[in-house]
């Protein structure tokens, strides 16, 4: 990476953190404990919302079915959309925000996972964008200025941080991935019952928790000296995700092990809303999730170590000090605590039975992957080194189950 090139980054990166340590957050109610979702029925009446849009994700009908009784027993209308594809889309949101206008409808009810949640705030901002599209909103800035509906967000699948972050994630028909800011998108309510997480397909289970470690990890590494709040906060969401991720992946957890991993989850939304939050790890995930249709979990559980490890020295200070602050390890010098919590990463995934390389993804993917990971982090994602497009590559190619191409 030539060094003007690393300056420009680290210029832009450090106004974005600063701006994102300015910006005022959006106050949010929360509802938390076993048999919170049977609060929302007095909660919308106490707000006086009496015309509720609920989107409810394809695999969450349960938890549909325990917020219609909320709903029933306090005498509260309810507007379903139920049929939403396993992986919806940017037009599903399109369709969402069309349904809210036409009938009047005065707030929304997401229920389901992250991409579920992501995409009910998505359609939130659209119902006030005029002609613009849930893809024009694309990018930091783009959200309209007018007050949103209030979004009630009801996880069923914990770890992502949707309920609580400034920002929402959504794919086109294509699988390409778009990322929403703004503080707006901060759901109004957040309502955390661990019992609405006792069903979560495993697989939904990785995704989400995967995506919250990663987010945590990334972000303390990206924080500010001078913020030492939001390295703490990192810290707490990485302890939590490592004390109660896998158990809610094996066995479905003891309720306290969900209500910890809900915890887990709005703490790394917190942390993903701060400006810069991120790195390489990350975009070639997000980049890997596109070009191939890898799930969160897989590709993570083979780059985000991978990519820890090659951060080398620059990274080790930070890794060593997460290390302690999360209760992980404390013994050693600052090496050997850095290389003990990346190996207790691996550890953990491969137990979960996650790959260590990206299976299947060939050498063209692989240089795809690297071209659009650059061009997502940098110069955004704040991390302990910038890299170029080549040295993103040179790191996919030692992740892909083939032989590597030899560089032209």
């Amino acid at each position: 990476m030539g060094v003007m090139t690393t300056v420009l980054c680290r210029t832009a990166q450090a106004v974005r953190r600063a701006g994102g340590r300015l910006r005022p957050g959006r106050k949010q109610v929360l509802e938390t404990g076993a048999g919170a979702v049977y609060a929302l029925g007095q909660l919308l009446r106490d707000r006086q919302l009496r015309a509720p849009l609920a989107v409810i994700g394809a695999d969450s009908a349960g938890a549909g079915y325990r917020l219609r009784q909320s709903l029933e027993q306090d005498d509260v209308p309810l507007r379903v959309i139920d049929d939403l594809p396993p992986r919806p889309t940017a037009a599903e949101g399109e369709r969402i925000a069309a349904v809210f206008r036409e009938e009047g409808l005065d707030c929304l009810i997401a229920v389901g996972d992250g991409a579920v949640l992501d995409l009910v705030k998505a359609a939130a901002a659209r119902t006030q964008s005029g002609n613009r599209t849930i893809l024009d909103m694309a990018g930091a800035g783009r959200i309209p200025r007018r007050r949103l509906p209030p979004v009630i967000a009801v996880p069923t699948a914990a770890g992502s941080g949707a309920e609580s972050m400034a920002g929402a994630a959504v794919t086109d028909s294509r699988g390409t991935v778009f990322f929403l800011e703004g503080a707006a998108l901060i759901p109004a309510v957040a309502v955390s019952d661990p019992d609405l997480l006792a069903d979560a397909p495993r697989e939904k289970v990785a995704d989400e928790g995967l995506n919250g470690l990663c987010r945590c990890m990334e972000a303390f590494l990206s924080a500010s000296h001078k913020d030492s709040g939001a390295m703490t906060r990192a810290a707490q969401g990485t302890e939590l995700f490592f004390a109660c991720l896998e158990s809610c992946w094996n066995t479905g957890g003891s309720p306290q092990d969900r209500a910890e991993l809900l915890t887990a989850s709005r703490t790394a939304g917190r942390v993903a809303s701060g400006s810069g939050a991120g790195g390489y790890a990350r975009a070639m995930i997000r980049a890997a999730q596109t070009v191939c249709g890898l799930g969160f979990a897989p590709a993570c559980a083979a780059i985000l170590p991978a990519v820890l490890e090659k951060y080398g020295i620059p990274a080790q200070e930070r890794l060593a000090a997460l290390a302690v602050m999360a209760d992980l390890e404390e013994e050693g010098d600052r090496s050997q605590r850095a290389a003990a919590l990346i190996a207790r990463l691996r550890s953990m995934t491969f137990r979960m039975g996650l790959p260590d390389r990206l299976e299947g993804v060939t050498s063209a993917q692989a240089a795809e992957i690297a071209d659009m990971a650059a061009a997502i982090a940098n110069p955004r994602m704040v991390s302990p080194v910038v890299w170029s497009r080549r040295q993103c590559r040179q790191l996919l190619d030692r992740l892909c189950a083939g032989e590597p191409e030899e560089e032209g």
